[in-house]
């Protein structure tokens, strides 16, 4: 049984790279966390934005969207499992899915701490490019998220969590976690353009806050192609890390489709995240 559970360890599942509709994705990621119960094996898997979509937090109000900007867009919007504020899906964005179930030697009960070997992980990876990078310390997030103006907290990417990347003093790669009783979701977000203008625009704001905010993320927030000449294609990027990763802790990655429950999960929770009928979405709770 020892050597069964080492072999898990160490053999992880790699699932096709996608760029399906928000709902498909954001029901993968449940979907991928809950298999850990079936086979308690780690996964990784790559996934994108063929178009914008804004998901918001699972406590996020919904009076904080600006549904008449939405409609006028075509913007669809979505409520994510995990807490935290809005983040925007668009074109060109690289995101990260990591499942580990519980007791993987990753998995540490400290939270903040078990996102330490990850942002290891994306500095050394984003190093191999050309890109010096220091991480936000536990002490440093900790004062940050005090201080942090309530403007900038609507967007997700505008705090600063333990490990997260920064390049210049601004945030480059994001992480958030979900943890059930299988194990845990590590999901991370790099963008090659920081779309801060695009996702203040939908946003529900007084008059003047917008440009405001806008300006405030551009201070903390930067897309690869701000602080890379040439941003390497994220299927290098994506590359480059399972590459450091199998040489910091020895994984094997083999490229597998989902099982069969996983896919009846999908399907399951799909309509979970369909989009929400953004109508309504400038309404406070309780309003009529």
């Amino acid at each position: 049984m020892a050597a069964d559970a080492a072999t898990l360890e160490a053999h992880w599942r790699r699932l096709p790279a996608s760029a399906e509709p928000p709902e498909v994705e954001l029901a993968a990621a449940e979907a991928l966390l809950g298999g850990l119960a079936h086979t308690p094996q780690p996964a990784l898997r790559w996934y994108g934005a063929r178009r914008l979509a804004l998901v918001i937090g699972a406590g996020q109000r919904l009076s904080e969207v600006d549904g008449a900007a939405l409609a006028a867009s075509g913007v669809s919007l979505h409520r994510r499992a995990s807490g935290g504020t809005a983040v925007l899906f668009a074109p060109g964005v690289l995101m990260q899915d990591i499942a580990l179930p519980t007791g993987h030697p990753l998995f540490l009960q400290d939270v903040s701490e078990s996102y330490r070997w990850l942002g290891e992980l994306w500095a050394e990876t984003l190093a191999e490019h050309g890109l010096a990078t220091t991480l936000v310390s536990v002490a440093a997030a900790r004062v940050d998220g005090q201080a942090l103006d309530p403007l900038v907290r609507r967007a997700c990417f505008g705090g600063r969590s333990p490990y997260e990347v920064l390049a210049g003093g601004r945030k480059l790669v994001g992480f958030a976690q979900l943890r059930r009783r299988p194990g845990a979701l590590f999901q991370v977000a790099l963008y090659t353009h920081w779309p801060g203008r695009e996702l203040a625009a939908l946003l529900h704001l007084a008059p003047g806050e917008r440009a405001t905010l806008t300006a405030a993320l551009a201070a903390r927030v930067a897309g690869l192609a701000e602080v890379l000449p040439a941003p390497p294609p994220v299927e290098q990027l994506s590359a480059s890390f399972e590459r450091v990763l199998a040489r910091h802790h020895g994984v094997t990655l083999s490229a597998v489709g989902w099982r069969h429950d996983e896919l009846a999960a999908i399907s399951a929770a799909r309509t979970r995240y369909r989009p929400i009928d953004s109508g309504a979405t400038i309404l406070p709770p309780g309003s009529s």
